[in-house]
């Protein structure tokens, strides 16, 4: 049994996406919750490809890199604008149904400039719908092509880890909540001989 309601349909979520091998898309859950799961998910693949032989061509499950968001096209443009600073690129699921997109953010003379890119699934491999297709074989290339392409202005967003513990806590008497920050335990001073 879980604590609460909040919990529970987090426990589901969890099953869910590690069943399906995807997030699923009928949770009641916040955008924080979610991001834990698609979290979650990339770190059971990464797992998973790195635990097992090598699965023939046609099985294997591919790598997903760091800057993957399970994000819709908005959500990604507030990503980004959230994330100033820890890069400015971030690969979605696609909204073209196989593959994934690529949605950036640069600043040019004040103006904030969202582009949107598509990269369709083909085969064993990626193309990058651009003027002139390219081929990769992998999404790791297709950051590689992007970062390349752009000369080193267009970087893969880095996850933010927090250095400490931070949760709002639910008042079981009066239902209040209340943000807490869990500061380290100070060691006891040492008696000085």
């Amino acid at each position: 049994q879980a604590e609460s309601w909040e919990a529970q349909e987090m426990w589901r979520g969890f099953i869910l996406t590690m069943v399906e091998m995807k997030v699923p898309t009928d949770l009641a859950l916040l955008p924080g919750h979610l991001f834990q799961l698609s979290e979650a998910l990339r770190e059971e693949l990464d797992r998973r490809a790195t635990s097992r032989p090598p699965a023939t061509p046609s099985r294997a499950v591919p790598r997903v890199p760091s800057c993957f968001f399970e994000v819709t096209r908005l959500e990604a443009e507030g990503l980004l604008e959230r994330s100033v600073g820890r890069g400015n690129m971030v690969l979605r699921p696609g909204g073209h149904g196989q593959g994934v997109s690529v949605t950036t953010r640069q600043e040019m003379n004040g103006t904030v400039l969202l582009r949107h890119y598509r990269v369709n699934r083909v085969d064993q491999g990626y193309i990058i719908d651009v003027d002139t297709q390219h081929r990769c074989s992998s999404l790791a290339e297709v950051v590689q092509y992007f970062v390349e392409s752009s000369k080193g202005s267009l970087q893969p967003l880095h996850r933010e880890y927090s250095s400490r513990l931070e949760f709002v806590e639910m008042d079981g008497e009066n239902a209040e909540e209340t943000h807490r920050v869990c500061e380290p335990p100070q060691a006891a001073p040492t008696p000085q001989p």
